[in-house]
């Protein structure tokens, strides 16, 4: 039975996807106004991860001594003000600071909440977190949808100040109103996993990070490219343009929201395998379907390349959700730090990959930048025995 803290700290990760996602279907729009090619736009995106790198280096180890209401009420502060900046800047140098205040806005947030939620789950046993970003994934369709009808009719920048005030007023009102059963913070000053120990306590599970890096790349180079790939290559509108991502974003809700129920029938490690090879099979394989159909047939070579996305959606929704359950059983440690521990290193790879995917769109296309983390996802199907083990 869902409790009130419960339902807080869903609508918190609504919050989360609604406030993050916002500006991301308006890529067009800002790529042009900062006159960018999609390599450049795409290298100035993925340095926010310097900005997420020093938040996980150091986050974790907050969450556990200061506890999670403190750490999220200054992500969110950071967070929501990088977004409403991000959409005014006019130059490249000014982007590039507001991606990496972002970027380190967002880790924190989300280190903070995915910790809040495995501090809920442990009492009764249950992993919550597919099922909280699902939550998520449901906040990033309605900001997707309403960006889609926006885009057009009101300006880029009055649309993301108006979303970020409002996501973030509500968001102070929650960590008030549900302080009392939030994650506290360790009474130890100089415990074991002290700010002291950052680096010497640092500890990386291979199997996990690469398995977490495979398995959400797909979703970034998604955010990153849906929209620039329907607009330059297949020719659709701006409106249509977002609605590869949206129905993206839609699969991955209805598979976070619905594999607990799955796994009562098909083992965890089936189902990442068959999500992995059938979710990333099915993106290459609409992708150059469609592609050759659109040439004849746009509208018709549109709908299979959206079709492929939905079914990728559907097959990797559960994936990163399993790999941080399966890290955080894999280990003593606290949850927030293992989650810090673990992003720091996905997030160094995810740099270097959204780079790698961003050059390949500038040189080659973004038909064929979207095949490296499509395969990268079918990667992830080699690694379904790491997931059986941490369950046993």
């Amino acid at each position: 039975m869902k409790t009130p803290q419960r339902k807080g700290l869903a609508v918190l990760y609504f919050l989360f996807g609604f406030g993050v996602i916002s500006w991301v279907p308006r890529f067009p729009e800002v790529k042009q106004n900062l006159h960018l090619s999609n390599g450049q736009f795409g290298t100035l995106i993925s340095v926010g991860a310097i900005g997420s790198m020093i938040s996980l280096l150091t986050v974790g180890h907050l969450v556990h001594r200061y506890g999670t209401r403190k750490i999220l009420f200054v992500s969110a502060t950071l967070l929501f003000a990088a977004i409403s900046f991000i959409v005014h800047a006019g130059s490249s140098w000014q982007f590039l600071l507001a991606n990496i205040a972002l970027g380190a806005g967002v880790s924190a947030f989300s280190t903070a909440l995915n910790g809040q939620a495995l501090y809920e789950q442990a009492p009764i046993g249950e992993n919550l977190i597919p099922r909280m970003q699902g939550m998520w994934s449901i906040g990033a369709l309605s900001t997707a949808v309403l960006s889609g009808f926006l885009t057009g009719k009101v300006s880029l920048a009055l649309h993301i100040d108006i979303v970020a005030a409002i996501v973030y007023v509500i968001t102070l009102i929650l960590l008030h109103k549900f302080a009392a059963s939030m994650l506290p913070g360790s009474q130890e000053s100089n415990g074991e996993y002290s700010m002291q120990t950052l680096f010497s306590s640092f500890n990386i599970d291979w199997v996990m990070v690469i398995g977490f890096t495979c398995a959400t790349m797909i979703e970034f180079a998604t955010g990153d490219w849906a929209t620039i790939f329907a607009k330059q290559k297949l020719h659709m509108s701006a409106g249509v343009s977002t609605i590869p991502y949206i129905l993206f974003v839609l699969a991955m809700i209805i598979g976070r929201l619905t594999v607990h129920r799955i796994t009562e029938h098909i083992a965890i490690e089936d189902l990442v395998r068959r999500g992995a090879m059938i979710g990333g099979t099915s993106f290459i394989v609409a992708m150059i379907i469609g592609i050759q159909v659109s040439k004849r047939s746009p509208t018709l070579g549109f709908a299979i390349v959206v079709f492929g996305m939905f079914v990728a959606g559907l097959g990797d929704s559960f994936l990163g959700p399993t790999f941080l359950d399966a890290a955080n059983r894999r280990s003593r440690a606290p949850s927030s730090v293992i989650l810090g521990q673990l992003g720091v290193v996905q997030t160094l790879f995810v740099f270097i990959i959204r780079a790698i995917i961003a050059w390949t769109a500038q040189f080659a296309s973004i038909a064929v930048a979207f095949m490296i983390p499509a395969l990268m996802m079918i990667a992830v199907a080699l690694m379904a025995n790491a997931i059986k083990k941490a369950h046993v």
